[in-house]
């Protein structure tokens, strides 16, 4: 089994390699206007005009987006010219969502862009934005619902195999419990530190030897948490000496509750995007909108479905190692869910821009889950006896369930 796992775990190592290869040389387009986004709680009269826009003819386009929440107070956008006179002007006044879409066609000059206010105000957030052509927001549609959608079912349907095969409803919620846990600690850790250590490795090391390393360095941060402690509590607690359903059922607890909540998310920034789009950036819109095509809804699905196959399998190999007391087993549940957490980093800092990039990192992402089915359904048939005093709850299990 050992041979047959790592040597995946080699061949990933590879392609990361290779991946980043092709990340170096990707050029980045240039960048043209300029935009702020933020908040604003001001208690008296000001201004903000910080954008200059430069219109080399006459007649150029300049394209002209402000959107946010308005809860109190009203707020101007207004565009200048040299001699301070208004160019264009909008105020908003009314409580709520809003925005702001334009294009002028100004004479040949420098203009200055920005807000200002006669009294207090509160704007809890806002884009602002100009670019030398028309600015369109993309349209989310109810369609882009189903990424959000199809995580919660995969969640919901690896519960009720639980409770179809009778497992443990308390080691169920200590699997979700035990996610949340250490998920929390390695957010507490990356938030802070991911950055100056990606600035540190970039500054001293070429590209193609720096992004392999950060991306092994996310990778490894992940077995720190989600498997090193778990290990800890599983092997030195009278928690892990338990029969298979159990060790399952702790399996899909985590997978579950990471679906769950993913799919939650996902819900939430769509809903919010269908029923408030002035309330969003627009390159949030556009980012979301890209959903409205089914095989990018799909994606996420895919994902979840075959992430969970991966957390049962890293989580049963840690309860048969705790149970057969070898240590060999929580290495191997470090290195098989650190190699698909680099993998994840690499998506991450690639960029998920094009169909067939999301596609390429779901197809490593649905071998290792294969994987993880393979090695969990081993795990099951070499449980040892003397801990299963619960009912065989996988005999026939599908897929999913391990």
């Amino acid at each position: 089994m050992y041979r047959k796992v790592l040597l995946p775990l080699i061949l990933l190592g590879a392609l990361l390699l290779s991946l980043s290869a092709c990340q170096t040389g990707a050029a980045e387009e240039p960048l043209v206007g300029a935009s702020r986004s933020g908040a604003l709680h001001e208690t008296s009269a000001g201004a903000l005009m910080d954008f200059t826009v430069t219109v080399a003819h006459a007649g150029d386009p300049v394209g002209l987006d402000f959107r946010g929440v308005l809860t109190a107070g009203r707020v101007q956008m207004l565009l200048e010219d040299a001699e301070h006179q208004p160019v264009f002007q909008r105020t908003v006044d009314q409580p709520g969502s809003f925005a702001v879409n334009n294009v002028v066609y100004p004479q040949a000059g420098t203009y200055t862009l920005g807000l200002t206010w006669e009294g207090p105000v509160d704007l809890p957030q806002y884009e602002l934005q100009w670019k030398p052509y028309p600015i369109t927001a993309a349209q989310v549609t109810p369609l882009a619902l189903l990424g959000g959608v199809g995580m919660v079912l995969v969640a919901a349907g690896y519960v009720a195999y639980a409770g179809k095969r009778r497992l443990n409803w308390g080691y169920l919620g200590l699997g979700a419990l035990a996610w949340v846990v250490t998920v929390a600690l390695k957010f507490l850790w990356a938030v802070p530190l991911n950055a100056p250590i990606y600035n540190a490795l970039t500054g001293a090391l070429p590209e193609s030897i720096a992004m392999p390393l950060f991306y092994i360095y996310v990778g490894l941060l992940t077995g720190m948490t989600e498997v090193l402690l778990t290990w800890l509590v599983v092997r030195y607690t009278r928690l892990g000496q338990v029969p298979w359903g159990k060790a399952l059922a702790f399996g899909i607890g985590f997978g579950a509750v990471e679906a769950l909540l993913l799919g939650f998310s996902s819900l939430s920034s769509i809903i919010t995007a269908l029923a408030m789009p002035e309330a969003l950036p627009t390159d949030v819109l556009t980012q979301l909108a890209a959903a409205n095509n089914p095989l990018w809804g799909v994606a996420p699905i895919v994902e979840r479905f075959f992430t969970c196959l991966i957390h049962i399998f890293c989580n049963v190999a840690l309860f048969y190692g705790a149970v057969k007391k070898e240590a060999r087993w929580f290495w191997l549940s470090f290195l098989f869910k650190s190699g698909i957490d680099a993998v994840a980093a690499f998506a991450q800092l690639w960029g998920l821009t094009e169909l067939w990039r999301i596609w390429l990192i779901e197809a490593l992402v649905v071998v290792w889950g294969l994987l993880g089915w393979w090695g969990a359904r081993w795990v099951r048939e070499h449980y040892p006896a003397g801990a299963a005093t619960e009912p065989e709850a996988v005999a026939d299990a599908p897929v999913h369930a391990g």
